[in-house]
């Protein structure tokens, strides 16, 4: 009897072992992940979450760098338009330097010239991201990688430009050696914004690299086998129905025993 009793008890334990191995197949399948509680693996758990918290922070990096390009395409776009203008007043006062002109013909011209500093002052005055100005000379961006950038300011006055009076042939001469001056400062200037935006997405390149051995090696400690838990299902559910079956048996063997007593 006491034999009978253990063997209860025994089976009684692997049907409770495989129904508590089998919760816990079901909930890494669910969740696709091999550690779903610390108990699951407590030493695993940690470097997990070290290495979660590493992948989270290159993800703002990453964020971030990208928000100082948009940044930086902003600045580099107003800049091709003031260039764009310059090189219509360059034009314009190459045309007005033509002997052929009257004064009449340069003052019209004169009047699309003052139209054109207004647009760039506008440019410089007006271009701004999430509330910085970007052209008034008053930007000192603080990049992420430590660097300091700044922009000088980009209106018709530090472009020396303000002044420019094309209504004789002389002024019009002057004018063509000024305007080219400021067309070689502002290309200038989008050629450092541009070396800059190179060197950002180098390292937004170098992160992505980062963000992805960190996510694999993550991923690697707290991921699920997918195979290996699938075989760890049926190897549970064959456990619980060989326990229940026992079970049953003894029931059956029980129930012969009483009825032969019976009789």
């Amino acid at each position: 009897m006491i034999g009978k009793t253990a063997n209860s008890l025994r089976t009684h334990s692997n049907l409770l072992k495989a129904d508590e191995s089998t919760n816990k197949t079901l909930a890494r399948i669910a969740s696709g992940k091999r550690i779903n509680q610390a108990s699951d693996d407590a030493a695993g758990l940690a470097v997990a979450m070290a290495m979660e918290s590493q992948s989270r922070g290159i993800a703002m990096q990453i964020a971030n760098r990208q928000d100082e390009i948009s940044l930086l395409q902003t600045a580099e776009g107003a800049l091709s338009s003031t260039n764009d203008m310059l090189q219509r007043m360059n034009e314009l006062s190459v045309q007005a330097a033509n002997g052929t002109l009257t004064d009449s013909d340069r003052g019209a011209i004169q009047l699309e010239i003052d139209q054109l500093k207004e647009q760039i002052n506008q440019t410089a005055n007006n271009t701004t991201f999430n509330t910085k100005n970007l052209l008034d000379g008053s930007l000192d961006l603080q990049l992420q990688n430590g660097q300091s950038f700044t922009i000088p300011a980009m209106n018709t006055s530090t472009l020396g430009i303000d002044q420019t009076n094309i209504s004789s042939s002389s002024g019009a001469q002057s004018a063509i050696g000024r305007i080219g001056q400021a067309i070689g400062t502002v290309t200038s200037q989008r050629s450092a914004i541009g070396a800059v935006q190179n060197g950002i997405s180098s390292e937004i390149s170098n992160l992505n690299k980062e963000l992805i051995n960190t996510i694999a090696a993550q991923s690697r400690i707290e991921d699920a086998d997918m195979a290996a838990e699938i075989i760890n299902m049926y190897r549970a559910e064959l456990q619980s129905k060989t326990a229940i079956k026992a079970f049953k048996m003894q029931d059956e063997n029980r129930s012969t025993i009483l009825g032969l007593l019976g009789d």
